[in-house]
């Protein structure tokens, strides 16, 4: 088991992440750390899109397959770029690696067990989630639209739970361009007390 992998995340849909900053941004963490992962969380993402009103086979077709697709090539392009060899960099496939493996659902399940018993982990997870609805199209019920799209966060907080033993790791830092309060206060144990020292959070912002 290795000591330290750092996972970068990256969001279907999310216009920061243009191909020039997929570049700087693998360069910076490979650079830096040396092997490194990238997470792509294309179908949790399609409980998004439903909850910003497309009808779920709309959601995954045409709005979160597609974009995590073009997201994907955007860091095959750069790999090739900077001449990473897959050893380098590993782009984490949802749906063949995680989506239905049994310790990571596991992990969710223990999310959402948390999700729903703890009050101020709930609240900050709408938030979080809340803050990304607003960002798309209008939403006639909010509060319901929350509670469908909170699964794309609870999704990536079970990843990074299974990700020390997916990836083989005793720590796994994740890297991203902003921010993530509530990842951080779940991460510091503010919620419910529990140690998580082989979690850790990172940010690395580009020049674009």
């Amino acid at each position: 088991m290795k000591g330290f992998c750092p996972v970068i995340g990256m969001s279907p849909g999310n216009s920061y992440f243009k191909e020039e900053v997929v570049k700087q941004l693998l360069q910076q963490v490979v650079e830096k750390y040396g092997k490194t992962s990238v997470l792509i969380p294309d179908i949790p993402a399609v409980s998004t899109y439903i909850a910003l009103g497309y009808p779920e086979n709309r959601a995954r077709r045409d709005k979160a397959l597609p974009q995590g697709n073009a997201l994907r090539n955007k860091v095959f392009r750069a790999t090739i770029g900077h001449k990473y060899s897959s050893e380098v960099v590993k782009v984490i496939s949802w749906a063949e690696d995680i989506e239905n493996n049994s310790e990571y659902k596991e992990k969710y399940k223990k999310i959402r067990n948390l999700y729903d018993s703890n009050e101020a982990f709930r609240e900050a997870a709408h938030a979080a989630t809340k803050e990304v609805l607003d960002g798309g199209k209008s939403i006639v019920d909010m509060e319901k639209a929350i509670k469908i799209a909170v699964h794309y966060l609870l999704s990536e907080f079970a990843f990074m739970e299974f990700a020390p033993s997916y990836l083989g790791a005793e720590k796994v830092m994740y890297i991203y361009h902003r921010n993530w309060p509530v990842y951080e206060r779940y991460i510091a144990g503010e919620f419910d007390g529990a140690s998580r020292g082989y979690l850790g959070f990172e940010i690395v912002r580009t020049d674009e």
